[in-house]
């Protein structure tokens, strides 16, 4: 069994708000710091985050014992529309997220695209890591 390098995950989700609420939720460090967590309940998050093309994030999400870094460098931002991002991380380097916002019946469809994962375990993990963080964002907003 052959292992491709460019491994791709999609998550979404609907949530019952406009998508100004949500994108402002995208992009303000304060309530980033409460949905911006792939843990179990009782983690947290600290994110410093500059959402302009070419700024910057750090987000650090805090188990009981330890802290995951994530880092990236925003490539794409479009006011209420879409958020394009690297991430890196102690688990992946020089991957890529698309988050797209759609009004839909009931309210805004988030859709959260992940490249080049390099392997199932991390196609695995980050699928329910976004997953779990789509989730908390959806409680926030």
């Amino acid at each position: 069994m052959s292992q491709t390098t460019e491994q791709i995950i999609e998550v979404s989700k609907v949530i019952e708000t406009d998508k100004n609420t949500l994108f402002q939720a995208l992009i303000n460090e304060q309530v980033m710091e409460k949905w911006f967590c792939a843990g179990p309940e009782g983690w947290s998050s600290t994110v410093k985050a500059n959402v302009v093309e070419g700024g910057t994030f750090k987000i650090d999400m805090h188990g009981e014992k330890e802290t995951h870094t994530h880092t990236g460098e925003y490539r794409e931002v479009v006011e209420n529309e879409k958020i394009v991002f690297t991430w890196n991380s102690q688990a992946v380097q020089d991957t890529l997220v698309t988050i797209t916002l759609e009004e839909v019946e009931g309210g805004t469809e988030i859709k959260l695209i992940h490249d080049f994962l390099p392997n199932e375990k991390m196609v695995a993990n980050h699928t329910q890591g976004w997953t779990v963080i789509l989730d908390r964002l959806a409680g926030v907003v």
